[in-house]
């Protein structure tokens, strides 16, 4: 039981540090992008066993891009990866971590041995709080968004 709680709590700092509603899809991406750096688009799609299109949109997603709006650059994407012509073969991209992609790779990882040395899963620099606060501190905060 102990690897399934270390698991939640490494998926909970990732979705705490990127998005609250981060996609597995994306997640998995970008864990294999961080396994394998330089990874090719082609290679993601036979790795991850997923459609060609759902990895250019999730790859675009995990990346930072800007969008003209009314004239004005409005920036999106979570800037984790980033992508570059391959080496080999120009017209096929190559997928690498940003350096914010980098951090969080490391901070998980720091999470794992954590919990390795300690035989249980910690909080992975989050503070402790117990399941009756967070239930306290959750229902407060849905009935302020309906009021």
């Amino acid at each position: 039981m102990n690897q399934i709680s270390l698991l939640l709590k490494i998926l909970d700092l990732v979705r705490s540090k990127v998005h609250r509603e981060l996609p597995l899809q994306q997640l998995v991406l970008f864990l294999t992008v961080v396994e394998n750096p330089g990874i090719t688009m082609p290679e993601l799609v036979e790795r991850l066993d997923m459609p060609q299109g759902t990895v250019s949109r999730n790859v675009k997603a995990l990346s930072h891009y800007v969008v003209w709006q009314d004239g004005v650059a409005v920036p999106h994407g979570r800037n984790l990866l980033r992508t570059r012509p391959d080496e080999g073969n120009r017209h096929i991209l190559a997928v690498y971590p940003t350096g914010r992609g980098e951090a969080l790779s490391q901070e998980i990882a720091r999470g794992l041995q954590a919990g390795d040395k300690t035989g249980e899963a910690r909080e992975c620099g989050r503070p402790a709080i117990d399941e009756g606060q967070w239930r306290n501190r959750y229902w407060l905060n849905q009935a302020v968004r309906e009021f």
